[in-house]
């Protein structure tokens, strides 16, 4: 049995014409790495069933699911993640470009350092309108959990692309197969996903790799973009107004991710790490909410607010949080209650 250093991993949802191009350079880097490919296609189109599963390559494993309008997307991503047998998985999307550069300085399987779990291409940014236009190729090696997330935020600049970094195996899918039982499995919570990797450890970028990811989700003017925004909640039933509330649930879903039973990290770097996201969460919201939707809550929630601003322990913090999201959507709160059980083995707010 073949013993692959990456996995490349595409969930693939589009037609034949549309993730041809994709399917093609990702079949063409795995042939020149010598990695694996595999691909979860629910799209449903026989053209391209036809299309890729007549080609005999050792390296890929197609895997052709029944189109399910119902099927979300964390899920035929999992099932991607599930199948691939590599030390690193690297998720591509469906209509970007992998290409490798040049041969890289050392086989990623042989990485001895734990603390590295991600190796990062070159991630160019393109868009039709301008071609490529921005490049995310900065290294992420703080020593701690905490200034690793510093440093990201620092550097990332509104750009989460380094979601599409190749991360250690065991974690991106111990991560993923959390999310199976998120309260909303919005496409919103790719940032939490990130900084719970970021938190695990160091990512390095590999200079002889590069994606070219195509974007058109997130281009344009600020209507635009608030309007994308909304989108990823009306989508996952919470409506615009989710909006309203997306970094109180960014601030849950991050702490929870950071805080999972699977953790590399020992307790008090990853409880360090997950309540500094959690309060930098929090006071974004608490920034927007005295800003511009002080008028959008009613009296109950602004006194809420008012005691989180004073708020220090963490277990207060988190049922704050859910009080303020459950008042909102009600069916959320056991919901919240029962994905801290799945992650962290623990009862709702309990630490250790």
């Amino acid at each position: 049995m073949t013993e692959y250093s990456l996995s490349i991993c595409m969930p693939s949802k589009r037609g034949f014409d549309e993730s041809r191009a994709s399917i093609s350079s990702a079949i063409n880097f795995c042939d020149s790495t010598g990695s694996e490919l595999v691909i979860s296609d629910n799209s449903g189109s026989s053209d391209k069933l036809k299309m890729w599963n007549q080609i005999p390559l050792p390296f890929m494993k197609y895997l052709s699911n029944k189109k399910n309008e119902n099927l979300l997307w964390s899920d035929n991503w999992y099932n991607g993640m599930k199948n691939c047998s590599g030390s690193f998985i690297g998720i591509v999307s469906d209509d970007d470009i992998l290409v490798n550069i040049d041969k890289s300085v050392l086989e990623y399987k042989d990485i001895k350092y734990e603390d590295i779990v991600g190796i990062k291409p070159i991630i160019s940014l393109w868009n039709s309108q301008v071609g490529v236009y921005k490049q995310n190729n900065f290294n992420i090696n703080a020593n701690t959990a905490v200034d690793r997330i510093k440093q990201y935020q620092d550097s990332n600049k509104g750009n989460n692309t380094s979601y599409f970094t190749f991360y250690r195996s065991k974690i991106i899918k111990d991560i993923f197969k959390l999310l199976k039982y998120h309260p909303t499995q919005g496409g919103y919570t790719d940032w939490s996903i990130v900084l719970s990797c970021v938190a695990s450890g160091k990512i390095l970028v590999d200079p002889t790799k590069q994606l070219i990811y195509k974007n058109s989700n997130w281009f344009g003017d600020a209507v635009y973009i608030k309007k994308q925004i909304s989108k990823l909640y009306i989508e996952c039933g919470l409506e615009e107004k989710g909006v309203l509330i997306a970094s109180l649930l960014d601030a849950l879903d991050s702490f929870i991710l950071i805080m999972r039973e699977s953790s590399n990290l020992a307790i008090d770097e990853k409880l360090e790490a997950a309540d500094y996201v959690l309060n930098t969460k929090i006071n974004q919201f608490i920034n927007n909410f005295n800003i511009t939707v002080y008028h959008k809550f009613p009296d109950v929630i602004k006194n809420k607010v008012e005691i989180l601003k004073a708020e220090n322990k963490i277990d207060k913090k988190l049922d704050i949080c859910l009080e303020i999201i459950s008042s909102f959507f009600p069916s959320l709160k056991d919901k919240y209650k029962k994905f801290y059980k799945y992650s962290t083995n623990l009862e709702w707010g309990n630490l250790i």
